[in-house]
């Protein structure tokens, strides 16, 4: 009984030991974790937006698939040089999260993967230039993802059509936001079309 006693005592002080080196790592490193964070966010902005002189700073939230997420109007001496919104999509293994800028006639101008985890050298091959340069000066209605040979609109990586679609997906979400929010008075191609009817 006092060997149970000595062995029971002996881990608990260990995973109490455990504990507060855990929880003092943590209270040290966090700090400096959100400031690298904060920098790295700074720098992807400032690179989806590279005319912008004032500071990019959120200028709304939105959400989807039950994830928040925050959007930007970029500008250079207080006019408008790019709208930029952060966005994921649900990919085969993992939500990509990307942030996607839009030109102030609401075409997309970039788009950049965050962070995924998705099938190495299949689902991958979202993180591609070829792949995501497909996505720029296409407007919202544009935004549509094909299997198969397409200039006007998106087309699929063969074996890794989940995680095109999760790309494709997220990014049409976000850009639908941008529109939405600052699409008034900018004819956009999708409002030609409603126009036509």
């Amino acid at each position: 009984m006092k060997d149970l006693l000595k062995i029971t005592v002996s881990l608990v002080a260990i995973f109490v030991a455990a504990g507060l080196i855990m929880g003092l790592t943590y209270k040290f490193t966090s700090p400096i974790k959100f400031q690298a964070e904060k920098k790295e966010k700074e720098e992807a902005l400032k690179e989806m937006a590279p005319t912008a002189t004032d500071p990019i700073k959120p200028s709304g939230k939105w959400s989807v698939h039950g994830k928040n997420f925050e959007y930007y109007e970029a500008t250079a001496s207080s006019k408008p040089v790019a709208f930029i919104a952060s966005t994921a999509g649900k990919g085969y293994s993992s939500f990509i999260q990307m942030l996607v800028s839009l030109s102030p006639d609401l075409k997309i101008s970039d788009v950049k993967v965050l962070s995924m985890n998705e099938t190495p050298g299949l689902g991958d091959q979202v993180l591609e230039k070829s792949f995501l340069d497909q996505f720029k000066g296409k407007s919202l209605s544009q935004i549509v993802l094909i299997k198969g040979e397409t200039k006007e609109n998106i087309q699929a990586i063969s074996g890794a059509t989940i995680s095109s679609r999760g790309v494709t997906n997220g990014i049409k979400d976000a850009v639908q936001t941008l529109v939405d929010k600052y699409g008034a008075g900018i004819k956009t191609a999708s409002q030609e079309v409603t126009h036509e009817h």
